[in-house]
């Protein structure tokens, strides 16, 4: 479902890497810690924060049985030098950034839940032409 759509996301973390330079590197990935999409030009890096990120996705799974707390839409690390964002798109898949230690944690969250929309509608919107182009046009309704 993303994997089809990689250059465009990657195209999308781009712009918002571009309209937030705060925000250092982002990247889709799936619950197994596989990187969907990048825009981190480590690889070194890009495998540790996959492997955390999909990690992540696991441990709110839990927090959200363990604790009552309903959906989670945000994990925030921060620390000294950096602070990362882990946002779920889907049960499978999450959205993670990098950005500055000095950044303003509410505005990085604005703009990652607006980014987590914009990617969810753009693959949505593939999805129903993939299936609506796929119906036979004499079938009977």
């Amino acid at each position: 479902m993303f994997a089809s759509q990689a250059r465009v996301l990657h195209d999308r973390l781009l712009s918002l890497a571009y309209r937030l330079p705060e925000v250092r590197d982002l990247i889709l990935v799936d619950r197994n810690g596989l990187t969907l999409v990048s825009t981190l030009g480590s690889g070194s890096l890009e495998e540790t924060l996959a492997a955390f990120t999909g990690s992540a996705l696991a441990q709110m799974d839990r927090a959200k049985a363990e604790f009552q707390m309903g959906p989670l839409y945000l994990m925030h690390l921060a620390g000294r030098d950096r602070q990362v964002f882990v946002t779920p798109l889907t049960s499978d898949v999450a959205l993670a950034a990098v950005a500055d230690a000095g950044a303003s944690a509410s505005t990085v969250t604005l703009h990652l839940l607006a980014m987590a929309r914009e990617i969810l509608e753009l693959v949505h919107a593939k999805t129903e032409r993939g299936s609506a182009g796929s119906q036979d046009p004499q079938a009977p309704v």
